[in-house]
């Protein structure tokens, strides 16, 4: 079978680097299928788009394989509603945080454009189903599959398999980003799957689940080995939460040291101790987001981010020895349900008074995520209108209790907080920035205004 895996492109929000999902389903169904893949991440859009239907067009794929999350929704909605026309037998099958969790609407909404959407993850379940369509075989079998029933409706099949043992999977594919990693001399990895604790605004519990998965040590290093063997030099690493564990997490950094990388985390306050946070300055860390958002005792309550102010304060105090290898930040969010304009300052206050980093935090605006518990309990109250997400591309924010305006007032205020070390290493991105990567310097600025106009357009609509 020839499969056709495509990650749209996206006029709001872009993550860094390439989309890590296409790289697993790739290796996998690469065992027995032809496979092409397409990223058009941080790719303009109308032109995206076009290329990738006329590619459809000249190549004929058997199938074609959408992965979006609600970001990139509306590219991926022009892909939907155009591949049945090029030629209605090709398969389109969807798959990613977005589908998964709204596939009823999907199917409302694009029944005689798409026949399959995959829940959770995918990858056993897509290659199950090409062979069932290879072979002409049932599928009623297949994990998460949701499809028609040739009466209109829909047959949702229960997610009753996940991948427990992650080394069990094919190395991902890579090669369809290579370029890009030898240019940019940076790779993308993940090393586990879940989070250990279900924040309100987040969609990672609903999608990986609350049962984390995690890479052996041993399989990291074979990962960092190859996209090193494809030119990488540095490494972000895509996992919610690295610090899963003290010993693991120095494990990996003894791994890390000895491939002779340097790299950038996302990690919890806790656990964390002085041993692990000179691990890994030591081992090429050079730079960390801790997940604070916000440092109000009510806020961190409602949100259940199951921290302690206090632990916050202990994890940035242990990194203030090594400014001379590593930088640190701190992920906060304004506007949860229930944030005032008391909750916003004690947050500051604290910060001002007691975390001490070198890049102090980023703060955003809460957005509302399909499978979220604040987006449950919005739906439930009948204070969210789900036609949105089929109306707008937009991202949408919570500001039922506080305009835009507001809530912009209080990020920057955020971000202006805290205490600011003096460092003498690199700030990691700071690599990524120079002339050469982003071409004449006109140009650079003309994309930076562009984007700022698009996201000013983006929190207009954004709202309900």
């Amino acid at each position: 079978m020839r499969i056709a895996l495509v990650y749209p492109p996206c006029g709001e929000l872009n993550l860094k680097g390439y989309p890590l999902g296409l790289a697993y389903l790739s290796a996998i169904l690469k065992q027995v299928h032809h496979v092409d893949i397409y990223n058009y991440n941080g790719r303009e859009d109308k032109k995206s788009i076009g290329i990738f239907l006329k590619t459809v067009k000249d190549n004929k794929p058997d199938l074609v394989g959408i992965s979006f999350t609600s970001f990139n929704r509306w590219g991926a909605y022009q892909i939907i509603k155009n591949i049945k026309k090029i030629d209605k037998d090709i398969i389109v099958v969807l798959g990613g945080v977005h589908p998964s969790t709204l596939c009823e609407q999907l199917f409302r909404y694009f029944y005689r454009d798409i026949d399959f959407i995959i829940q959770s993850e995918g990858e056993r379940p897509l290659f199950q189903l090409c062979n069932a369509l290879e072979n002409n075989q049932e599928y009623k079998n297949i994990s998460g599959l949701v499809y028609k029933d040739g009466k209109g409706g829909i047959v949702a099949n229960k997610v009753t398999e996940i991948e427990r043992d992650l080394d069990k999977l094919p190395m991902p594919d890579y090669s369809y980003a290579g370029e890009e990693i030898k240019s940019k001399q940076i790779a993308y990895l993940i090393t586990s799957r879940g989070c250990p604790v279900n924040c309100c605004f987040c969609s990672t519990s609903s999608f990986w689940g609350q049962n984390v998965r995690m890479n052996s040590p041993e399989r990291v290093r074979l990962e960092v080995e190859y996209v090193k063997s494809l030119g990488a030099k540095r490494i972000f690493f895509h996992d919610d939460t690295f610090n899963l564990g003290i010993e693991r997490t120095i494990k990996l950094a003894g791994i890390l040291k000895k491939m002779a990388v340097e790299y950038v985390i996302q990690c919890r306050v806790k656990p964390v101790n002085q041993e692990m946070i000179a691990a890994l300055a030591d081992s090429g860390c050079r730079h960390i987001s801790w997940g604070v958002e916000s440092l109000s005792d009510k806020m961190l309550a409602k949100i259940n981010k199951k921290i302690t102010k206090e632990e916050v304060r202990l994890a940035f105090d242990l990194c203030v020895p090594y400014t001379d290898k590593m930088t640190t930040s701190a992920y906060c969010c304004v506007g949860v349900p229930g944030e005032t304009e008391e909750t916003v300052r004690e947050t500051i206050d604290y910060m001002n008074k007691y975390i001490r980093s070198t890049h102090g935090p980023g703060a955003s605006m809460l957005y509302v995520l399909p499978g979220t518990q604040i987006y449950h309990e919005l739906v439930g109250a009948g204070k969210f209108d789900e036609r949105i997400w089929i109306k707008s591309g937009a991202v949408y924010y919570y500001t039922r209790e506080y305009n835009m305006k507001t809530l912009n007032i209080w990020r920057k205020q955020i971000n202006r907080s805290g205490i600011r070390l003096p460092f003498t290493c690199k700030y990691f991105w700071d690599y990524f920035s120079s002339p050469q990567e982003g071409g004449n310097i006109f140009i650079r600025k003309y994309r930076r205004l562009r984007k700022k106009i698009k996201r000013a357009i983006s929190l207009s609509q954004g709202k309900y």
